[in-house]
Order: structure tokens, then sequence, then C-alpha cells
């Protein structure tokens, strides 16, 4: 914009842009076509859409925001260009998503399935490299009334980010998911074995002559007793 043009108070410009008044009529149809045209090509890209999306799938989601606003809002931009842009994300996904088949493209482009922790144990190397801390998946093993490490056989984080779990056939005694500040919770919980100590990092648990000394799994140095 001509500096020399630029008004502070200029309503019409704040108001209207650059724009006459009239574009705003133009508006709704660009709006409505676009918007149409946008709830087939959604349609198109697959169910998958409308539930937990998957990485290829919410970039596809960001670029459908970037897409539909000029062809609505720029004058200078005709609708068939969104058209086509629309079309072409839509041809770019089906082949993305038809090279996804191969496990080795899905693994590089959908990203792969961790597991975060096994036999009541927390792999910390895994949650370090997928960046989530231990608070995290304590929240989500008590939002799924799991209490302790020890239920725990196996607990996924899937390629799309969200949690799997799976429970222990036999529960055994593990390291206790419960806030540490909240003692009241912490009564309720068993201590069938009062010398077995869990690692306050993974929760290895091991026997008292053990737990002088560092946690095989992980090194830590600060134990806590098992609870069931």
């Amino acid at each position: 914009m001509d500096k020399s043009a630029y008004h502070l108070w200029d309503l019409h410009r704040i108001l209207f842009g650059n724009a006459p008044a009239e574009f705003l009529i133009e508006i709704l149809f660009r709006t409505a076509v676009t918007y149409f045209f946008l709830l087939v090509i959604v349609a198109w890209l697959g169910k998958r859409m409308s539930g937990k999306v998957t990485i290829t799938e919410l970039a596809v989601v960001i670029m459908l925001g970037a897409i539909v606003a000029p062809p609505m809002e720029t004058p200078e931009r005709g609708i068939v260009q969104g058209v086509v842009i629309l079309t072409l994300v839509l041809f770019m996904h089906r082949t993305v998503t038809s090279i996804s088949l191969y496990p080795k493209a899905q693994k590089i482009i959908q990203g792969r399935l961790d597991i975060c922790i096994k036999d009541g144990v927390v792999d910390i190397g895994v949650i370090r490299r997928i960046r989530i801390s231990r608070a995290q998946l304590f929240s989500v093993l008590r939002l799924n009334r799991v209490y302790n490490l020890g239920q725990v056989e196996r607990l996924y984080i899937e390629a799309n980010g969200k949690f799997s779990i799976f429970l222990a056939e036999h529960h055994r005694p593990g390291l206790s998911v419960l806030p540490d500040g909240d003692k009241q919770v912490h009564d309720i919980q068993q201590h069938p074995d009062p010398s077995l100590q869990a690692c306050t990092s993974c929760g290895t648990t091991v026997d008292p002559a053990r737990a002088k000394q560092p946690c095989p799994h992980c090194g830590n140095t600060s134990w806590d007793n098992a609870v069931l």
C-alpha cells in the first residue's frame, strides 16, 4: 500500500478493504461455491477425516484452511483456482494413502507404534524419544482406572498419538501412579510385600537388597514401596 494513501481512521478501508463495498455480495457467492466444493473434497477424502486424524490427514486439514480463504476473500483470485488446488490436494492425499499401504513407507509417512510400558516397567528411552513425560503416562493410566504399573502388560502409543492399554491377567505389585500429594488416596492401596521396592522412575520392582543399588533398568537411585 502506498504510504501516502494510508490513513489511520479510514473506516472504509478498515471495514471493506480496498475492494468496493459491492464485493461483499460477490463474497457470498464465492463462499457458497467454495464451501460446496470443500464438502465434496472432504467427503472424498474418507471417513477418517471426521475422526482421529493421522499426520498426513492433519497436514491436509491445515492446507484446506489455507486454500479456501483466498478464493472467498480476494478479488484478484478466481474460484476456479481454489477448486483446482482442492482437487490437487485430494489427488495427493489419495496417492500418499496408497503408498502408505507398504510397511516401510507407512513408518516414514504415518509414523510408528511405540511401546511405552512393558510388563509394568516404563521404557524411559522410548518416552524420551517421543517426548512424553511420565506425568502424561500416569495421567492416561489414572483416566483408565489403572492405579499402579503392575497392572499394565503393555501401553502403546499408536501412530496417530492415541494410547492403547492392555492389562495384565494377574495384577502384580508395582509403582503407584497416584499423585504424590494426595496421601489419603495412597492409603487405599495395598502393600502385599512391604519389603518389595519399586523404582520411582521406571517402576522396576526389586527386593530390598538390590534397592540399595541403582535401578538395573534406568539407573535411578530413588525407590518406593511397591503397591497393589
